[in-house]
């Protein structure tokens, strides 16, 4: 189902999505990989979590706009702590601290 799949991004659950004929192991780390950043992989609760979605899609463009591929903006994405403040010029900062990082 849709939601076993998203559950299977958001938890980088490489095995059990690998399972999924047709699907090898490359190819279900590149879906998780390129797909964290750009579906909203909770059900939203609230209008803050869904507003979250669209700073980080703005983000993902920023961030390509920058010279980054869109693999790249996914995975610094992805790699945003949980309680990441919700004003893009944080979450642009902590974004470019993971390349800094890389």
């Amino acid at each position: 189902t849709p939601d076993e799949v998203r559950s299977m991004i958001a938890s980088g659950d490489l095995t059990r999505l690998a399972r999924v004929p047709g699907i090898g192991k490359k190819t279900a780390e590149r879906i998780v990989l390129e797909l964290r950043g750009k579906i909203d992989l909770r059900q939203p609760t609230s209008a803050g979590q869904s507003s979250i979605s669209a700073i980080d899609r703005e983000l993902s463009d920023i961030l390509v706009s920058l010279g980054y591929s869109t693999t790249e903006a996914a995975a610094a994405i992805a790699a945003l702590p949980a309680d990441a403040p919700p004003a893009l010029e944080e979450r642009l900062r902590l974004a470019l601290r993971y390349f800094g990082s890389a």
